[in-house]
């Protein structure tokens, strides 16, 4: 492996050469491990393969964030690709269903997009693509749409499945990717630079801050770019001039895709094709209307809470059952945050409160929420972007609404301004006790 330069240009921005060091340092003795020691049943020889692919991939990733050149992260695949393909075999062959639940590519998991636009951005002879489709789980219901249809834009003889399944948590940044993805062809780019615009807070779940300290020992790492951007751009021959400046955008990628792959292993595909298939971009959530509706009880008052999102409301009722009451809130929140329709966290979690009230923004088409930047950071930050938040919610027309349940833990659900008497009263009848932003968190 190339040695890490201390005085090298990172593509990481906010990255760290030695945490970076060590980092990989950790990966490739890890990768020794599993390619070492003998295994002592055959479910571990599996799970060591598999371990194996993965840290390959985590490697591969790791040396494009810190800097390392394009020929040496090639050559890394390259050196792997042989073995990579023969452990995924072994794993197919002899692997049970609850190996596979642990494949390297279940095209779902942000490193899934990192590898794969690496990998197919920078192989020039077709036949790694070949090696490169064994990485994929076997089990459809893994695949998501997203990634499948960038592969078939490089692999045209790669099936897309009749339909997919939707990952609730990757939905975040999917869905919006997708409808760029779905534009028009001559309004794909300012799509896609729009995208660009709001990726970083879409990464917050997955470690992204704005205030990311990069010293050891404070945040963890975030080693991501926004790869699926690049490979759809280089899959569509979109033009990225209006956003290849932004900082996580893998543009020398994209560079030498145009200069060495386009016109020679990928040149049978017409400008602008991509896939070559209809582009299916998620439809808008059912949103029924408020003021017709007969809900009653906690139906209604989740219905409201979910601003009348129709398959939210119906997920988190099918989660809490037939009640009646609360006299402990903590199953109601945990339902509605996993359907991204409240905020609900430990109170020093500033980072999972301040990404819960942006998705929830983002949910009812406000646009997304920035809160404040730390420091401070913990509760006090808490508090401030709450309070932010509650201001900027009243500006468009809804209320953010805290609900006190005696613990340690932050708990609101936002409303339209027309619904909030109503939903004070079904809360009192409830028994969820509701408390103002101002007397909560301008403490």
């Amino acid at each position: 492996m190339e040695a890490v330069d201390m005085k090298k240009q990172m593509r990481d921005p906010a990255g760290n050469v030695e945490r970076y060091r060590r980092e990989i340092g950790y990966i490739l003795e890890r990768d020794l491990l599993i390619t070492t020691h003998a295994p002592e049943s055959l479910d571990q020889e599996i799970w060591f393969k598999i371990q194996s692919i993965g840290t390959t991939m985590e490697l591969v990733v790791h040396k494009y964030g810190v800097g390392d050149t394009l020929e040496s992260i090639r050559a890394a695949v390259l050196e792997r690709s042989d073995m990579m393909a023969i452990n995924a075999e072994y794993v197919r062959i002899n692997g049970d269903d609850v190996n596979r639940g642990f494949w390297p590519i279940d095209g779902v998991r942000r490193i899934n997009f990192s590898f794969a636009t690496i990998a197919l951005l920078m192989l020039e002879v077709p036949e790694y693509l070949n090696m490169f489709c064994k990485l994929l789980s076997p089990q459809v219901q893994e695949r998501s749409y997203v990634m499948d249809l960038l592969i078939k834009s490089f692999i045209p003889d790669f099936s897309l499945l009749n339909k997919y399944k939707s990952d609730r948590h990757a939905a975040t940044w999917m869905e919006p990717f997708l409808r760029a993805l779905a534009s028009e062809p001559d309004e794909r780019s300012a799509a896609c630079a729009d995208y660009m615009k709001n990726w970083c807070r879409m990464m917050r779940p997955w470690g992204w801050k704005p205030d990311l300290n990069p010293e050891p020992g404070k945040d963890r790492l975030f080693c991501d770019f926004a790869f699926e951007v690049a490979l759809a751009v280089c899959a569509y021959d979109i033009d990225d001039s209006s956003f290849n400046n932004h900082p996580y955008y893998p543009r020398d990628l994209v560079d030498y895709y145009r200069t060495n792959i386009r016109l020679t292993r990928d040149a049978w595909r017409p400008i602008a094709a991509g896939a070559g298939v209809p582009i299916i971009a998620p439809p808008p959530p059912k949103k029924a209307d408020l003021a017709k509706t007969k809900r009653k009880g906690v139906a209604r008052w989740i219905e409201l809470v979910c601003d009348g999102n129709v398959d939210a409301t119906e997920s988190v009722l099918e989660v809490i059952g037939k009640v009646r009451k609360f006299d402990d809130i903590h199953e109601l929140m945990e339902a509605l945050s996993d359907a991204g329709q409240a905020i609900h966290g430990d109170v020093k979690d500033d980072e999972t409160i301040l990404s819960q009230a942006s998705n929830v923004a983002e949910d009812r088409a406000l646009g997304g929420f920035d809160g404040p930047a730390g420091p401070p950071s913990g509760p006090a930050r808490c508090g401030a972007g709450l309070l932010a938040f509650s201001s900027w919610l009243e500006a468009r027309g809804y209320r953010l609404v805290d609900l006190d349940n005696d613990d340690d833990a932050w708990h609101a659900v936002v409303v339209k301004a027309d619904y909030h008497a109503e939903l004070i009263e079904l809360s009192n009848t409830l028994k969820i006790r509701t408390r103002t932003p101002a007397a909560v968190y301008d403490d």
